[in-house]
């Protein structure tokens, strides 16, 4: 039962190859709640956590290999984020939300936010690989991309009327991130591919009806563009993970014809993902989909048999890992978030 509870990257990379493993791997991309971190590391944290969204790092690589070794979780993501020019608003309870973009005009675009230094960035991954070194983590690397960010910067309902109205402007927003992203992917890929468990791109170009802009513009503006962020890890032979939001049956189509291995996180609230997993075994691999209300609000016994009916239906022949339909992030219990990663323990032996 030992090695069957521990951390193993080889197993994740197994069974997103579409192949069965000793168990089921589980794998949190993003987790922002202290709370949950404090509560599997037993202890407290002196330094604050940050959403990735927000360009920051959020917890140090040696407590979050810590926290996937305590877990059995088999890897663990560091963020190369550029999101310029998001405006937060700080709630009543301290906690900082996206409100608009502050891009506008054209003229805007000579006041971009600085990208992070590239240096500190490969720094921080050679920290995280140092950590994981002799673990059976696996680190991988998730780089923010083009769409929503030039989405977010503008101000979401601003840009969807700017596709219509001035489709160049985020063109030209796009092509600046996408430049910079790139070079990011490059140098990562150069220096780290070997020792990288997978790449993932997080850009959210859909939502809960289907893609945020018309099938034909999209099939315009996107897949060029993905190809060249992908081209690096691809001529490494790297799997590659794509995060977005939203209904996914006519987006998995296009992520698959533009060579992507995994797909996060499936939403329940606009997929089915044991028919996704019927249409798409063999060819994409699933990460994600345990509902995050549940483990907001529910009891240990309905994650539990939750989880329990997932690694039934959905882990025959590989191709699935467990994990939440979105992030794991403050108000969700901790003791919750724990009842399904030991659930995968319990119920997703092969």
């Amino acid at each position: 039962m030992k090695g069957y509870e521990e951390s193993d990257i080889q197993r994740l990379l197994k069974v997103l190859r579409h192949q069965e493993a000793d168990r089921v791997p589980h794998l949190e991309f993003w987790v922002t709640s202290r709370a949950v971190y404090e509560h599997v590391l037993g202890r407290r944290l002196d330094y604050h956590i940050v959403d990735a969204a927000l360009g920051e790092q959020s917890i140090t690589p040696e407590d979050h290999l810590e926290f996937a070794l305590r877990l059995g979780m088999d890897a663990v993501l560091c963020n190369f984020s550029w999101r310029p020019n998001n405006v937060f608003r700080e709630a009543s309870d301290g906690t900082s939300h996206y409100v608009d973009g502050s891009l506008k005009t054209w003229a805007d675009l000579e006041n971009i936010e600085p990208p992070p230094p590239l240096d500190a960035q490969l720094r921080y991954l050679d920290r995280y690989l140092r950590a994981a070194a002799g673990t059976g983590v696996g680190v991988a690397a998730n780089f923010t991309s083009f769409f929503d960010s030039a989405m977010l910067a503008v101000g979401v309902t601003d840009s969807l009327y700017r596709f219509k109205e001035d489709r160049a402007f985020l063109e030209a927003l796009m092509d600046t991130l996408l430049d910079h992203q790139e070079m990011v992917m490059r140098a990562v890929s150069e220096r780290f591919a070997r020792e990288l468990a997978f790449i993932l791109i997080n850009d959210d170009i859909a939502c809960n009806s289907g893609l945020f802009i018309h099938p034909g513009l999209f099939l315009e503006i996107f897949p060029h563009r993905m190809k060249r962020l992908m081209a690096p890890a691809k001529e490494k032979g790297k799997l590659l993970a794509m995060h977005t939001d939203g209904k996914m049956d006519k987006v998995l189509p296009i992520l698959r014809g533009l060579g992507f291995d995994i797909v996060h996180p499936l939403e329940p609230e606009s997929n089915d993902i044991f028919e996704l997993k019927k249409q798409w075994a063999g060819r994409l691999a699933l990460v994600g989909n345990v509902p995050t209300p549940l483990l907001a609000y529910g009891a240990k016994e309905q994650i539990e048999e939750t989880v329990r009916e997932y690694c039934q239906r959905l882990a025959p022949g590989g191709g699935w890992v467990l994990g939440s339909s979105t992030s794991i992030m403050e108000g969700i219990p901790p003791e919750n978030f724990v009842a399904m990663t030991q659930a995968a323990h319990r119920y997703g032996r092969y």
